[in-house]
């Protein structure tokens, strides 16, 4: 795959072309992550601010208490949504379950180290470590590519 990038001062706004033979599964690849750079889901925060979050820049979501919270480098918001409803809405976007209560952005991960009782521990981006329980390692492996879906 070839990508160009040219810069043109005269556009309002930036766009995307692709030149493609077929639309396979590549290209289906490069749509879908176009496109999740620009989805945003309403968060506020601690002091009740409330302004948008992009999906892009969640490391994971986590319910804690009837309450769900998406969590940033350097912030956290809480969001309006169940996990149940962002699973569904994140499937594609490098999102997968990884417990009863969390779901992790997969291109924040940094590494994966085996944990006791047939669990992983995963580092993210901004020093965190967090826990796949063994219900969902198979899961995450799927999403990862470590494991064939079934």
């Amino acid at each position: 795959m070839k990508i160009f990038v040219k810069d043109k001062v005269k556009i309002s706004e930036t766009e995307v072309e692709i030149r493609c033979r077929e639309k396979d599964s590549e290209v289906e690849a490069v749509l879908e992550s176009i496109k999740s750079v620009s989805d945003t889901l309403m968060g506020e925060k601690e002091n009740g601010d409330k302004e948008p979050v992009r999906v892009s820049k969640v490391l994971y979501f986590e319910a804690v208490d009837r309450n769900v919270f998406a969590y940033t480098t350097d912030n956290f918001y809480r969001v309006k949504r169940t996990l149940y409803d962002l699973e569904d809405y994140l499937t594609k976007k490098h999102f997968v379950r990884i417990s009863k209560s969390a779901i992790v952005n997969l291109k924040a991960v940094k590494s994966v180290a085996p944990e006791d009782g047939r669990r992983l521990k995963l580092l993210l981006r901004n020093g965190e470590w967090i826990v796949v329980s063994r219900n969902y390692v198979s899961d995450f492996k799927t999403g990862i590519g470590m494991k064939e879906a079934k």
